[in-house]
């Protein structure tokens, strides 16, 4: 029997869905398999710079805290990055490198949405690198939320790759309200958790789930049946619910301007936009920031009160006489908007996201290659970070000034 165009095309995407479906769980189950995230580790010398200590200074605590750094094969030396927390913890104010950041009354939750309409500028890796830096790097143990904006859900495989299995709630879960309370729980609760803990003791991750490639087709029906008044704002409402517990969110958004973004947007308190240093993506780039005065009037209408700071980000920065001329005509277009340090390009970053990881959030050891590569990695990484670290302290230092 001949079938219908109309049906062969419903059987057509069927197949390319089920077929997705199919190379996802494969590659989900690969990538878990050959690569159990594990906690980041620090041998003796490591852990002696990373805390600012003496050996004998770290030794000694490590007995108080009744830690045995040689319980690991062959008696080898080593602490988890929970075991370093305890440590720094424990150390005296004038031992530590820098005391714990309290956020006053008047310091709001930092929010920084990492956006570029064009695809493959390193979105994913600048929110996680940035996300794990914050939280490592700094001292301060800063509280750091990621939120996965991207249905394709790559931030989630680095922090919580197993979420959608164990029935973890996801981020469209939460904006779509496909979820129930238990007995006594409130919605407060029920946000809280879907904040999941990750292999950094001071870093959680809102994952994102396949379900949530959902998201804008339940926004464009809510608006049409007219279900919605604000449909910019429900991510904003869920940040709301949990904004004590957090010192800084990093949101990470899919590479479109649909209803996800323009949440992420609403919710964000400043953006980073990266940019990779390519003819292709700089016109790209520049065309959305022609039409991106559009967007904020539709924020602004919605009563956004606007941003912080906005930052453009070069990545995959590699040098070279192209990429030097490049440069040069951006700075002399957006010279107030650039950061000063570029995220390099780098064999290190690549092998770590492979990985599930980031130069912040595996050990030395594991890292297969020559280690100063990974080592330069770790120190343009933390320079990267710094600049974002010192946009938000000179914020939250004008937030007390303005009390």
């Amino acid at each position: 029997m001949t079938i219908s165009k109309v049906e062969a095309t419903d059987i057509a995407f069927d197949e390319l869905k089920d077929g997705s479906e199919l190379y996802i769980q494969r590659r989900n189950r690969r990538l878990l398999n050959n690569h159990r995230k594990e906690l980041r580790v620090f041998t003796k010398a490591e852990a002696v710079a990373y805390l600012d200590i003496d050996a004998r200074t770290l030794d000694k605590y490590c007995k108080a805290l009744k830690i045995n750094p040689r319980r690991h094969e062959e008696s080898q030396w080593l602490l988890d990055i929970e075991e370093v927390y305890k440590v720094r913890d424990s150390l005296p104010e004038e031992l530590k490198k820098q005391l714990p950041f309290v956020r006053g009354e008047s310091q709001e939750l930092q929010v920084i949405v990492v956006q570029n309409q064009k695809g493959g500028v390193g979105k994913t890796v600048t929110a996680a690198t940035a996300a794990s830096g914050l939280a490592t790097e700094f001292h301060q143990n800063y509280r750091v939320g990621l939120i996965d904006m991207d249905g394709q859900g790559t931030l989630s495989m680095y922090y919580a790759p197993e979420s959608a299995e164990e029935g973890c709630l996801s981020v469209g879960d939460l904006i779509m309200g496909n979820y129930e309370l238990d007995d006594n729980e409130t919605l407060k609760e029920a946000i809280s958790e879907a904040f999941l803990p990750t292999t950094i003791p001071n870093l959680r991750i809102l994952p994102a789930s396949q379900s949530d490639r959902a998201i804008e087709g339940w926004f464009h029906e809510a608006v049409f049946n007219q279900q919605l008044s604000s449909p910019y704002s429900i991510l904003h409402d869920i940040i709301e619910q949990v904004k004590d517990e957090f010192d800084i969110i990093i949101i990470d958004t899919p590479p479109s301007l649909g209803y996800a973004t323009y949440n992420a947007y609403y919710a964000g308190t400043s953006v980073i936009f990266p940019l990779s240093v390519t003819e292709n993506d700089i016109d790209a780039t520049c065309s959305y920031f022609s039409y991106i005065p559009q967007v904020w009037t539709l924020l602004k209408n919605a009563k956004h009160p606007g941003y912080d700071f906005m930052k453009i980000l070069l990545t995959n920065h590699k040098e070279s006489s192209t990429t030097t001329d490049l440069q040069n005509n951006l700075y002399d277009s957006f010279s107030t908007y650039l950061y000063s340090t570029e995220f390099n390009n780098s064999e290190a970053v690549r092998q770590a996201s492979s990985l599930l990881s980031t130069v912040f959030d595996m050990s030395k050891s594991e890292y297969p290659k020559t280690k100063m590569t990974f080592q330069n990695a770790q120190q343009n990484g933390y320079e990267v970070t710094s600049q974002l670290h010192r946009d938000i302290q000179k914020v939250w230092r004008e937030q007390e000034k303005e009390q």
